[in-house]
């Protein structure tokens, strides 16, 4: 136990750089997700889209 406390001592920054990046990574597809379930439905973009037209925000 006392090792594994030295190592986390000794190497915070190599563990939390990573944790971070994973963590934002997370909480940015997290909001996308939000957003793609707003898309067209704003006043900007309420028009109906045609048949072979694409959304208009991705």
């Amino acid at each position: 136990m006392m090792n594994l406390l030295q190592i986390v001592r000794d190497r915070w920054v190599h563990i939390l750089v990573p944790v971070g990046f994973v963590v934002g990574c997370y909480l940015d597809r997290k909001n996308d997700e939000k957003l793609i379930a707003f898309r067209n439905k704003s006043l900007l973009y309420k028009r109906e889209l045609r048949p072979s037209e694409e959304v208009t925000w991705k």
